[in-house]
């Protein structure tokens, strides 16, 4: 009996992937310095040797050839030229994942600009802050959006808001585009986390995008795939998938926003053979005897010890990915590790080199834990630096290294094993959460007179966000109030899961809280927590 049939599934398991792949397959360094690879030209030389071949696809229906996409982008540049959009300018945009938001990007950058996608989600201080450090002229919106960003009156910024399905685009003549990018100029500003203070703007060449073709072998790829992407476009998990896929001539099947409850339905209607799936949430969905009789064949993800079952009941293999925005996708885990315990990472791609540095700088022994510094053999495969931000993009850099501020270890068979963030960082249905930046807004409030945030292990989620308070008056306190202000000033994701009111925090000799052993002693499964309908 196969392993996909012992999972109740229709079909046997995908035949093993193997790390050792032949440069055709995976060459980071020469896909992404090659010019051929930028996205934009990718798209013009489909739309111009296979027009008709479908490329975009809504799960609700739309969808374009890479002909008509090409053709909408290049609208989308004429629209945009007569906004005043020109050569180095940066446009925030607040359009969740969809066709338009792919031909926007495009469109901006025919002329040359860099687009700056922007969490919609984000509320205050957080979304004054995303709209404020580019220095934009011109934000776009989806109507629902529009009122969040028009009330923070943003100095000298324009805001256009756009339909679904852009038809006062479609209306515009195609423009006559000049020249296109090339591999070492910025395909688009990623904001972080903010887990050190207010979320840094990574500016991604398209050198690093494109270095993203191959982490499924590219043989094992053709015309007649799909990936199916329900990522936000404000992650570069949300951007991919279009470089693989007009690598080889596929589709890309969008959604809106995740669903786990049509994640087969989706994939099975469109025919999807790959995507980076939110693994502890499908696993957490009823298991039903065809969950294997899918098309999916291989997906990437960082499912950790989740791989292998998640394999076995949906019928295909998982390719573990490491990556950040600042460095791309640096190593990669192919073959199911031998010891499914501990979070395996793999091995550095071809062209990347991976060490394990002390917090001098030090290489560590290996067994032995340490911060993951990487390094690609062509520069422009890492991030350009930090928007208006000089000092932090030197302090991330140790010459040609990057440090990652993940805490790793290196096995002598020259594998990694992930352990943490080195910073204080929540990480829950796929977002990194910045404990220091969700406290900074909690102390505020009138009813704290100080908190700690931390995270704990959740099975869907990965973590939960605990917040610790000590009240100024606890006979007042009342936790789901404060939830509901938290809920008006900070994103969805952010929100903690528990809230737990306590006399006081322990501190270091420093007087700084000390978290070490903070939620130990503490009930938090009797803890206030808002109710399922607040966080779903």
């Amino acid at each position: 009996m196969s392993e996909g049939t012992e999972a109740g599934g229709s079909r046997a398991l995908p035949a093993p992937l193997d790390d050792d792949l032949p440069a055709q397959d995976d060459d980071p360094v020469a896909v992404g310095t090659d010019p051929a690879y930028v996205l934009p030209r990718l798209i013009a030389r489909r739309a111009a040797t296979d027009p008709g071949r479908p490329f975009l696809v809504e799960v609700d229906g739309r969808a374009l050839t890479y002909a008509e996409t090409w053709d909408l982008a290049r609208r989308w540049a004429h629209r945009l030229a007569g906004l005043g959009v020109g050569r180095g300018d940066r446009v925030l945009t607040l359009v969740p994942t969809s066709i338009d938001a792919v031909c926007l990007w495009l469109g901006v950058a025919c002329l040359g600009a860099v687009e700056v996608p922007v969490n919609p989600e984000l509320r205050g201080t957080f979304l004054a802050h995303a709209l404020g450090l580019p220095r934009a002229r011109l934000c776009l919106t989806r109507p629902e959006f529009t009122d969040s960003v028009t009330a923070l009156d943003v100095p000298d910024l324009e805001v256009v808001t756009v339909e679904r399905g852009a038809a006062e685009v479609s209306a515009e003549p195609p423009a006559e585009i000049d020249s296109l990018p090339t591999p070492a100029d910025p395909a688009c500003v990623i904001y972080t986390s903010g887990t050190t203070g207010p979320a840094k703007g990574v500016v991604i060449p398209w050198a690093q995008l494109a270095s993203t073709i191959g982490r499924i072998p590219r043989s094992l790829l053709g015309p007649d795939d799909a990936v199916y992407c329900c990522h936000p476009m404000f992650h570069v998990t949300g951007r991919s998938p279009l470089l693989s896929m007009a690598d080889v001539g596929g589709r890309v099947v969008l959604r809106e926003r995740f669903s786990a409850s049509a994640f087969l339905d989706d994939v099975r209607r469109h025919g999807c053979t790959s995507t980076t799936p939110f693994v502890p949430m499908l696993l957490a969905t009823p298991e039903r005897p065809d969950d294997a009789d899918n098309p999916l064949r291989m997906v990437l993800s960082a499912a950790g010890s989740l791989a292998r079952r998640f394999e076995q009941r949906f019928g295909l293999r998982v390719i573990e990915c490491y990556g950040s925005t600042e460095a791309g996708f640096p190593l990669l885990q192919r073959r199911a590790p031998a010891d499914p315990s501990r979070r395996w990472i793999g091995r550095p791609r071809r062209g990347y080199e991976a060490r394990v540095a002390d917090p001098e700088g030090h290489p560590t022994p290996d067994g032995e834990i340490g911060e993951l510094w990487v390094r690609a053999g062509d520069r422009r495969l890492l991030q350009l630096g930090y928007l208006h931000d000089p000092k932090a993009t030197a302090a991330a850099f140790h010459g040609d290294w990057y440090r990652t501020g993940d805490a790793v270890i290196r096995d002598p068979g020259g594998a990694f094993v992930f352990v943490d963030r080195v910073r204080d960082t929540i990480r829950r249905h796929g977002e990194n959460i910045s404990a220091s930046a969700l406290e900074a807004v909690v102390d505020v409030d009138p009813a704290v007179a100080a908190c700690a945030v931390l995270g704990r292990p959740d099975p869907v989620a990965g973590q939960e966000v605990v917040l610790v308070v000590v009240p100024n008056d606890p006979a007042a306190f009342a936790p789901a109030e404060l939830w509901t202000r938290l809920a008006e000033q900070v994103p969805r994701y952010m929100l903690p899961g528990r809230v737990v009111s306590v006399d006081s925090l322990p501190t270091t000799p420093t007087n700084k809280i000390r978290k070490v052993g903070l939620l130990d002693g503490l009930d938090l499964d009797a803890a206030w927590g808002p109710t399922k309908r607040h966080v779903a």
